[in-house]
């Protein structure tokens, strides 16, 4: 039996097997405080207000639950998207760590080492950030109501952790090819010009777009060459 055959069968099929269950299994349970509301304390939103904030939410939830796992799953691979799309924080940390672990290791994207260290890294991540949040959430609870504010010097700084992780990220990138950050960083730029204040989240998938179909024309035309 060959190496990829044993990666397939004795990793990505138990892995995909168990990520499928667990994710059905959020999506049943997310709906279980709603149902608990309405059981057994008679709360029901209206209809028409409840149907105008669904359409709302599903309007741009739909698309990005098509495009955010094809944005990152090249990244995090297999089990890494699995387990950040059930846990949450995936740009702010399971990107980073999954990115930082084969770094480390020196696997190459898109293997299944790459894969595995990935998922271990995630893995990881979760249990280092829920014993950090238990820890925190009992110490730091008599002052949360003092720094959860809009005009807290801590809220200030929390507002830029997220443009902070990606600069580091882009860096580390950056340092191994110069020239493939340049398209992506100039349209960045021109639409940070433009409108400054569009949200994140609009801003990101066309950009992954624009850096891959650059890198796409700087491989053809010979700007670049692949490791």
């Amino acid at each position: 039996m060959s190496k990829d055959q044993i990666f397939q069968d004795q990793f990505i099929k138990p892995v995909e097997k168990t990520g499928k269950y667990t994710i059905l299994a959020a999506c049943v349970t997310l709906f279980l405080p709603g149902i608990y509301l309405w059981l057994f304390h008679g709360l029901f939103p209206p209809a028409g207000p409840l149907i105008r904030s669904l359409i709302g939410i599903w309007s741009f939830a739909i698309v990005f639950s098509i495009v955010e796992p094809i944005i990152y799953f090249s990244l995090i691979g297999f089990g890494g998207t699995y387990m950040s799309f059930l846990s949450g924080n995936l740009i702010n940390l399971r990107l980073p760590i999954s990115i930082t672990a084969q770094q480390v290791v020196g696997t190459r994207e898109g293997t299944p080492e790459a894969e595995i260290v990935s998922t271990l890294g995630v893995a990881g991540s979760l249990i280092a950030s829920q014993c950090v949040l238990t820890v925190g959430v009992i110490f730091f609870l008599p002052i949360l109501s003092k720094i959860d504010t809009t005009t807290s010097s801590v809220s200030f700084a929390l507002d830029h952790v997220l443009p902070a992780l990606f600069g580091a990220l882009c860096s580390m990138f950056l340092f191994k090819s110069l020239k493939l950050g340049i398209v992506p960083i100039a349209v960045g730029i021109i639409v940070a010009l433009f409108n400054p204040n569009l949200p994140f989240s609009y801003v990101i998938g066309p950009l992954v777009v624009v850096s891959v179909v650059a890198a796409r024309f700087m491989y053809k035309w010979g700007w670049v060459e692949a490791e």
